[in-house]
């Protein structure tokens, strides 16, 4: 053979490469079912599910119960990764799950914990963790990176009640018959169904007002209004506008666990 011809071949190889073995977790090599070679065909997903291990193997690390990390991981992929129809919604359910799990960088996070309040959750080190906003005791508010003179990036508010009560009387969410919608200042909203740890809860992120040196702009902004529930007590969280609605604040509202 000659030059050309062995040129042409390891040409058809690199090509052909990518198809068969990306940088997923696993052996691209031994994919069997549909998911996993959707995965390994995609060098997106491939990357998603490589960085999905490294923020599952953090978790593992520094849970307290890293029984329930393995189980809720197990459920995940039995319940949710594997019964997406396509690559788009496989991307959907990795990032979420990735919010869900925090970033692999877990030196970076501290924990909040406090047994009055009942709750416990994480949060990164360039924020601080205060209790007491929004005039209540039973609040708390994440201050910090990158609004640091801001009274909250977000703030998370303690109520009695299930879901449907307190979203209805606490937040922004209505229900109707055809199911939950958010109110903004101008308008409703579409509301995301979230769910985590013992918990539901239900997500929008609506136009809202914002204040700052030169006054208050009526619709200016964009706030992020979460409410979730064991069943008997409720996280009310909300931000105020400016910032909060980011990757890392969803890390935080996905860690929130219960402790009474």
């Amino acid at each position: 053979m000659d030059i050309r011809g062995i040129s042409l071949l390891l040409s058809l190889a690199v090509m052909m490469a990518p198809a068969i073995a990306l940088g997923a977790s696993f052996n691209c090599s031994k994919a069997v079912t549909r998911v996993e070679k959707t995965i390994c065909a995609s060098r997106v997903l491939s990357d998603l599910d490589e960085r999905l291990a490294g923020a599952y193997g953090a978790a593992l690390r520094s849970s307290d119960d890293p029984g329930s990390v393995k189980s809720g991981q197990r459920a995940w992929l039995k319940n949710v990764r594997d019964r997406c129809p396509a690559e788009a919604s496989l991307k959907q359910a990795y990032e979420k799950r990735l919010a869900e799990l925090g970033p692999t960088d877990k030196a970076a996070w501290k924990i909040f914990r406090d047994m009055r309040l009942g709750i416990e959750f994480s949060y990164p080190a360039d924020r601080t963790a205060a209790v007491g906003c929004r005039g209540s005791r039973d609040c708390v508010a994440l201050i910090g990176s990158p609004m640091p003179n801001s009274d909250y990036l977000i703030a998370f508010e303690l109520f009695d009640g299930d879901l449907d009560t307190v979203a209805a009387e606490k937040a922004v969410f209505e229900r109707r018959e055809s199911g939950w919608i958010a109110m903004g200042r101008s308008g409703e909203h579409p509301v995301e169904l979230l769910s985590g740890p013992a918990w539901r809860g239900l997500k929008a992120v609506v136009d809202c007002g914002i204040s700052d040196a030169v006054g208050f702009h009526a619709g200016a902004g964009e706030c992020l209004w979460v409410v979730l529930s064991n069943g008997r007590r409720a996280v009310v969280a909300d931000t105020q506008g400016l910032v909060g609605i980011d990757e890392a604040s969803m890390g935080s509202i996905q860690s929130i666990r219960f402790i009474k």
